[in-house]
């Protein structure tokens, strides 16, 4: 307070650096008032939208989704069978290329090389038929047919399976879950085992199949 008033006295005094010193708070107050009351603030942070975290997480998820690992259950003719992790788009070649390729007993033609595997699959290689394959197939021929004219059971089509007696869409997709199911028929005997299938009606198609 002393202190005002000595400036004072000696602003009165035509004291220059005094009227200043006076003057000086003044418009200090001023310039600050008259910002203040503009509304815009020294610093403007923007921060991202709760929407933007979100979209963000959702593409993290997808990009994640898109080198997940799929297991597909090699067996049959191959030369190392075995579960095999593998990437979403794969082909049964790439599985059997993994698996070590075919043997020299596999029937290559009884897989698709370029469909692509799902995951949780069982791919399985049918070896070629054998001689003994082959006796067991005349020995179940009918008198007068040729063991050529036999369905296989193990590497027939939905279509050609049909063509049994008996045997119709429902019953021959039946017999190639199972097989897909259980690696394979070993015997005739196993067609039992599918559903559908009497003794009435495997007494009527065993002398027209062979594996």
């Amino acid at each position: 307070m002393n202190r005002i008033r000595e400036l004072l006295s000696k602003a009165k005094a035509g004291d220059k650096a005094s009227r200043i010193a006076l003057i000086a708070p003044l418009v200090a107050f001023v310039f600050a008032l008259g910002w203040f009351n503009s509304g815009v603030p020294p610093t403007q942070v923007v921060e991202p939208t709760p929407s933007l975290y979100a979209e963000s997480g959702e593409l993290n998820e997808t990009e994640v989704s898109l080198s997940t690992d799929i297991f597909v259950h090699v067996t049959g003719a191959v030369a190392k069978p075995g579960v095999y992790a593998t990437e979403v788009g794969s082909r049964v070649f790439d599985i059997v290329a993994m698996a070590g390729g075919f043997t020299k007993k596999a029937d290559q033609a009884s897989v698709n090389l370029a469909r692509l595997v799902s995951d949780g699959e069982q791919l399985l290689v049918f070896e070629r038929a054998t001689s003994s394959n082959t006796a067991t197939a005349t020995s179940n021929a009918p008198s007068g047919s040729m063991a050529g004219t036999l369905v296989s059971l193990n590497r027939a089509t939905q279509s050609e399976l049909e063509e049994l007696p008996g045997v119709g869409p429902t019953l021959a997709q039946r017999i190639i879950d199972w097989r897909s199911a259980n690696g394979g028929f070993k015997s005739l005997e196993d067609l039992l085992e599918v559903g559908g299938i009497g003794d009435k009606l495997f007494a009527g198609i065993q002398g027209k199949v062979a594996l």
